[in-house]
């Protein structure tokens, strides 16, 4: 009896022990099965709210999950059968999808902010400045209170312009309809001061006009333009569209109104997966949209939000543009670094900065893309040349992007492009092309036309009677891209 006794004694304390680490091993297996579902369901709303999969994919996907999340449960908890190796390999496969899934939640929720943050662009930002005559006795925008300012009154803007500096001190306003006169009166002591875009400062320089470095400001603002939602929605996985690039030469932020250096259409066509690059000089002299009388330079459009520019070149061509994006210049730069530089073929060898191109095919890193995409100089056609060079990043950025090999680099591709980057594209439109190109896999077939012109010099719009050199457009070139873009736009 005592024998038994003690035996079974030996054998309840030998159970007791057993229980104790199998115990504790079941609680670090709840805990990676709930790891796996949170992690594994974060993901699928992540997906689901991106809209990347096709909806049998998304439910085999949810399908498989739970089967590994049922199996794993079973196996390394319910189950008093399973054995070791068993459990080891739940247990393996359960850690593998906990990292999978943190992973793809992470870039699947930075592709879903950048997305968020580059679509529906519903405004944009002016800055003015206030400006004295560096030997006039305001320092200070308070002394400015009930004294004369001048104001443009071609400023679309002009009304929040002014209740905006209202803000600031009570004056007297005083409106002209071009930036000479209003730049004389200052000097004829007419007005104490200007309101000017700062953007006009450019053109000032340009002209080599002595206002800039006789004048300073004593006041800087901003003001809100809300944008005209002119869309033109298409399905863009089924339909052709015309997508208008403008290159901004604004160094703040990307709301901000600046000069169009880059006026690049997109005409894109999905069922093809061909897309035509139209390039339109800056300086192309044409009648900005709503107004009369003097034209301008298309770059100038800019100041004045890019919807004066898209509305337009489609006055311009005749054509309706679906969508605009609009880019800055540290874009370019940090665009390029994210997919290790770009290949091109220069036609001129010449040297910028710390760049030196050859003639022929060479690789670029960001510094030299950005300064080949501004070039002008070297060569004889001048801004002509500059938009090719413009093509020429822009086809090679796509041919890199659409690579697989570099889906990888996908995370790195859109913090590269975040705070510098605009569409009026739909966060589900932008979502519906990648997962069209995710599922199709196929390359791009780009091809380039440029607009011409002749050279002149010419009064404008935005900076009056001074005359500044302009490109009198030549109409064989706009009828042969009308014609082209008509082409893309009907191609079965």
């Amino acid at each position: 009896m005592t024998k038994t006794k003690e035996t079974k004694e030996h054998a309840h304390k030998h159970a007791s022990e057993e229980r104790t680490p199998r115990g504790g091993l079941k609680v670090i297996y709840c805990i990676l099965l709930a790891a796996q579902a949170i992690t594994n369901g974060l993901l699928l709303v992540a997906l689901a709210k991106l809209n990347l999969l096709q909806s049998w994919q998304f439910f085999a996907v949810l399908i498989v999950l739970i089967g590994i999340f049922c199996f794993n449960l079973y196996k390394l908890v319910i189950s008093k059968r399973a054995g070791l190796i068993i459990k080891i390999v739940c247990a393996i496969v359960a850690i593998a999808l906990i990292v999978a899934g943190s992973f793809g939640y992470k870039y699947a929720r930075q592709t879903i902010n950048f997305v968020e943050q580059v679509t529906g662009a519903h405004y944009e930002t002016q800055t003015y400045q206030v400006r004295v005559l560096k030997n006039s006795s305001y320092k200070e925008i308070s002394q400015l209170s009930r004294q004369h300012i001048g104001l443009l009154d071609t400023n679309p803007n002009l009304d929040n312009t002014q209740k905006a500096l209202k803000n600031a001190v009570d004056f007297k306003a005083k409106k002209y309809s071009e930036i000479g006169s209003m730049i004389a009166a200052i000097y004829d002591f007419d007005v104490a001061a200007i309101v000017i875009n700062q953007s006009y400062l450019d053109f000032l320089e340009e002209a080599d006009n002595k206002f800039v470095d006789e004048s300073t400001s004593i006041y800087e603002f901003e003001v809100r333009m809300d944008a005209p939602d002119n869309r033109k929605p298409v399905n863009v996985t089924t339909e052709p569209f015309i997508l208008y690039i403008s290159g901004s030469d604004s160094r703040g932020a990307i709301t901000e109104t600046a000069r169009s250096d880059v006026n690049i259409l997109a005409v894109v066509n999905p069922k093809d997966f061909k897309i035509l690059l139209v390039s339109i000089p800056r300086d192309y002299y044409v009648q900005l949209h709503g107004t009369t009388g003097t034209k301008d330079k298309l770059t100038h459009a800019g100041i004045y939000g890019i919807d004066m520019s898209k509305t337009t070149i489609e006055d311009l061509l005749d054509i309706k543009i679906n969508y605009t994006i609009k880019v800055g210049f540290t874009t370019l730069t940090k665009v390029v670094d994210a997919v290790d530089g770009i290949d091109i073929y220069s036609d001129t060898a010449f040297k910028r900065g710390n760049c030196t191109f050859v003639q022929g095919n060479q690789h670029l890193n960001s510094e030299c893309a950005l300064l080949y995409a501004r070039e002008r100089y070297s060569y004889s056609s001048g801004d002509r040349h500059r938009g090719q060079n413009q093509q020429q990043i822009i086809t090679a950025l796509i041919a890199k992007i659409s690579d697989p090999h570099y889906l990888v680099r996908y995370s790195k591709i859109l913090e590269s492009a975040q705070d510098s980057f605009e569409s009026s594209l739909s966060f589900d439109e932008i979502t519906s092309f990648a997962r069209y190109q995710l599922s199709e896999l196929r390359t791009w077939k780009v091809e380039s036309i440029s607009l011409d012109g002749t050279g002149a010099m010419m009064p404008t719009y935005s900076m009056g009677a001074q005359l500044l050199y302009v490109m009198q457009p030549n109409v064989n070139t706009i009828t042969n891209a009308q014609k082209k873009i008509n082409d893309y736009l009907t191609a079965k």
